[in-house]
């Protein structure tokens, strides 16, 4: 069992008390009819709680409701076992209840109220940290004075991080929920902070100070806004530090400013170069076979008259491709993906013709790249259909500049789409922020010189496609050199 760092129970203020740890956080209401009991943490915790509930002289056969603030583990695990101990009617935000091992007593929902005794528990859906966090509203009374406290279910921000996000194939868009949450408390009047984990309110100063005698640090009616404006800076920073720390190079179509496209030369050169990821356009020849082309005919690449998909696969196969004296041949998405799949690679797989999402799905799903991949495409409709089709893909949708709109935006997150790939010119301080903020990975294309380049990458945008990825990755060490030196 591990051992945490212990916070000895005790009364806060009123008839609201802290038990738990430091690292783990807990709290009883006493109602006068029975206790309402908030997070019980996980099953390393219980013992603290325990302990904390025989320190105060309560029983736990009087805890008549255990409110969750969240699924994560370290708020809900200790359930299980604390049930063993008591009857109390274990409730949670409905999106949250799929998310836990263990079956609850009923759900709650934004606005419902929870009354036992002399206390009311008010309970909103702040999703952001989990699409189901709840936040709670009571009053207390201590002394003469009735204080209205407050507890943010889902403070934290480190779950927002592209890396939490896309293990566990959470939408970027929870981010915009954070955001929301946040303007959405800031409007309540909170009189004590109630921490979520002991940090937020600084629990185990604030017992110090009551122990000594001092005025109670708890009732503060400012912490609550300052509270909430700090997570908003953190999260702020958490998205621009994820936009310089990972800042994902496309070779576009591989190292296309040196090989010819769309080629194997290409792509190996574009890794040789130190390039994170690949794009790639995936069409369909006459005889049904996925190929790697950009072009919507074959005379610029080819020098052949029509398009891929008045040929057979073999017949393309014969017609070479070439730039600055290199010679390769059009290959299929699986000898691609067979290729370079086992990779440590991120890729950008473009759909150019309609009708071919279920096997780029199933080639997706072959190898293995469910986590690696973003399908992308200029037509809303082929990404439509790829969501219906393979909902666990990324997908990121390819806007014309200019042409990025609230509507589009709305568009896109009906549509599971949290990959915004706007053209360079759009790729403005201004406009990046906003689609951040509405949740989106800002993925830039177009770039055709390395001024493109520097206004993608310092305006902070998450990643860029590029036909010369050794001048990007170059570029980006200068600038990581210029800060380091700061």
């Amino acid at each position: 069992m591990k051992e945490f760092d212990a916070i000895p129970a005790f009364r806060m203020l009123g008839n609201l008390y802290f038990v738990g740890s430091y690292q783990q956080s807990s709290h009883i209401i006493d109602t006068g009819d029975g206790l309402i009991m908030i997070d019980v943490g996980g099953e390393e915790n219980l013992p603290y709680v325990l302990a904390g509930f025989e320190r105060l002289g309560f029983s736990l056969a009087d805890v008549k409701y255990l409110l969750l603030s969240h699924w994560h583990w370290d708020h809900a695990d200790g359930v299980p076992a604390l049930r063993k101990l008591t009857d109390a009617k274990v409730l949670i935000g409905e999106p949250d209840a799929a998310w836990l091992k263990f079956p609850v007593d009923g759900v709650l929902r934004d606005g419902d109220k929870i009354t036992l005794g002399n206390t009311t528990v008010t309970c909103l859906l702040t999703p952001g940290h989990t699409e189901g966090s709840l936040s709670f509203f009571f009053d207390v009374k201590d002394g003469e004075q009735t204080l209205r406290c407050g507890m943010f279910g889902g403070a934290g921000h480190r779950q927002l991080s592209k890396a939490f996000l896309d293990k566990y194939g959470i939408p970027y868009f929870m981010r915009e929920e954070f955001f929301a949450s946040i303007e959405r408390l800031e409007k309540e009047h909170v009189d004590v902070l109630v921490g979520n984990h002991s940090w937020h309110n600084r629990t185990r100063e604030g017992r110090e100070i009551l122990l000594q005698g001092g005025p109670n640090p708890f009732i503060d009616p400012a912490a609550w806004g300052i509270f909430l404006a700090a997570l908003r800076k953190k999260m702020w920073k958490l998205i621009a530090d994820e936009s310089r720390e990972q800042f994902l190079v496309l070779a576009h179509r591989g190292a296309s400013e040196y090989c010819p496209g769309n080629t194997m030369l290409a792509f190996y050169a574009g890794v040789y170069m130190g390039a994170p990821g690949i794009e790639t356009d995936v069409r369909r020849t006459k005889d049904g076979v996925l190929v790697l082309f950009h072009d919507a005919t074959l005379e610029k690449a080819m020098g052949q008259p029509g398009s891929i998909s008045d040929y057979t696969l073999e017949e393309l196969k014969g017609f070479p491709m070439e730039k600055n004296g290199l010679r390769d041949r059009i290959p299929t998405l699986d000898e691609f993906l067979a290729a370079f799949g086992d990779m440590d690679l991120s890729f950008a797989i473009e759909l150019k013709d309609a009708d071919i999402e279920t096997d780029v799905a199933e080639a997706i799903r072959r190898y293995g790249l469910e986590k690696k991949a973003v399908v992308t495409s200029f037509h809303l409709e082929y990404l439509q259909k790829m969501h219906t089709l393979a909902p666990e893909l990324k997908l990121g949708y390819l806007a014309r500049a200019g042409k990025i709109t609230e509507e589009v935006l709305a568009q896109l997150k009906a549509s599971g789409i949290d990959t915004l790939c706007p053209r360079v010119p759009d790729i403005l301080p201004e406009n990046t922020k906003d689609w951040h903020g509405h949740g989106f990975r800002v993925r830039a294309w177009g770039v055709t010189n390395e001024e493109d380049m520097r206004q993608v990458y310092d305006n902070g945008a998450d990643g860029t496609t590029v036909n010369f990825p050794d001048k990007l990755l170059a570029y980006i060490q200068e600038q990581n050199a210029k800060n380091e030196e700061k």
